[in-house]
């Protein structure tokens, strides 16, 4: 299932972290691959008390694909 035509967002296919169209480099991980197709949603606001953060090792709070195609 694609995403969602209402959130122009692309996805970093190394962390997943999504960001607006225009960013070149994840602020996350650095990488310069992204895709626009992804699925699911996760914002992670708190990662030191959040356990999908820690179930995901996610180490820096932001919105987060669960999926990258």
């Amino acid at each position: 299932m694609p995403r969602k035509r209402g959130l122009p967002l692309k996805a970093c296919i190394k962390c997943k972290m999504l960001v607006e169209p225009r960013i070149e480099v994840c602020p996350n991980c650095g990488s310069r691959i992204f895709s626009n197709e992804w699925t699911g949603l996760v914002i992670i606001m708190d990662v030191e008390k959040s356990l999908v953060a820690k179930k995901l090792n996610i180490k820096t709070p932001g919105m987060y694909a669960l999926k990258v195609h």
